[in-house]
């Protein structure tokens, strides 16, 4: 197993853990494991705080909340939306200017006319014209390309009677390599969006208004509980967490994560296989225990 933690007085000093959840604290398409969810509950017994920082959209956040009734919040769409999980209503959001994504569209075709879109809303997903993937069985694993399927489209040139846009998706039918996409994409989002990405075999990038991230909003979230940054452990596993990874006083990368990700972190977690976030929590709770007497 492998796993390198802060000492045990930086330990004892978190209350914050903000976990990623795809390839963090769950598997993809599988529950929280029975060791995650009590060492969670171990770790909320010492005090800290517990949050989901995720790139999922609002309404994939359902089957997390029902495993987790006892976390009130979530930050979403990669720092674009805060939840309450509780009452499942937007508590913060942090929107893309609609007059640029028109703009922006024309400029990303010019440049590859290929490229299909789509556009994450408080009220759900809207497709442009050719975005639902070729075919269906060519679909890579991610949760993200199989659940626009069924997303209604929007024509180009109405993108900007969406109303609030969370995060844009861009991809190119029939392609997977969404680093190859997000080198040739960033160039024409600077000044207007944050380019990422959350799995290099996707074939898609995320572009959030510019300055938010994960890290952003945690930053947020954190200062109205009056935490700062080394107070905080944040978990993740790909280049959507480095920003957070980086900001928080110990981020954690997964073992068997992205390199970037792992570049970026100070520690280590284990992969998922060998318990993931579990043995890192608690170990925090045994250390704010013993802090706390």
């Amino acid at each position: 197993m492998s796993m390198h933690l802060p000492d045990e007085r930086a330990l004892a000093g978190i209350r914050l853990i903000a976990t990623d959840i795809d390839g963090t604290l769950l598997e993809t398409g599988t529950p929280i494991t029975a060791r995650v969810l009590e060492a969670i509950d171990a770790v909320r017994e010492t005090g800290a705080h517990v949050v989901p920082v995720t790139g999922r959209p609002l309404r994939w956040m359902d089957p997390v909340a029902a495993q987790l009734p006892q976390l009130q919040w979530a930050i979403c769409a990669n720092g674009s939306a805060v939840l309450d999980m509780q009452s499942g209503q937007l508590a913060a959001a942090y929107g893309i200017d609609p007059g640029q994504l028109v703009d922006f569209r024309e400029r990303l075709h010019s440049v590859l006319p290929q490229a299909v879109l789509a556009y994450e809303t408080p009220d759900g997903s809207f497709t442009s014209p050719g975005f639902v993937h070729d075919s269906a069985t060519d679909l890579s694993e991610s949760a993200a390309v199989r659940a626009r399927l069924e997303a209604p489209e929007i024509a180009y040139g109405e993108e900007s009677t969406l109303g609030t846009v969370l995060k844009v998706l861009v991809r190119i039918p029939g392609s997977y390599d969404s680093e190859a996409l997000l080198n040739a994409v960033s160039p024409l989002t600077r000044g207007i969006f944050h380019p990422t990405h959350s799995n290099p075999s996707s074939g898609l990038i995320e572009l959030a208004a510019p300055g938010i991230t994960k890290a952003h909003t945690l930053e947020v979230f954190a200062a109205d509980r009056g935490i700062s940054s080394p107070e905080v452990a944040a978990f993740g596993d790909m280049p959507n967490d480095i920003e957070m990874l980086t900001w928080a006083g110990a981020g954690f990368a997964i073992a068997d994560g992205h390199q970037q990700a792992l570049q970026a972190a100070a520690f280590r977690a284990p992969s998922l296989a060998d318990g993931g976030i579990a043995p890192v929590l608690e170990a925090i709770a045994r250390a704010r225990s013993a802090e706390l007497g």
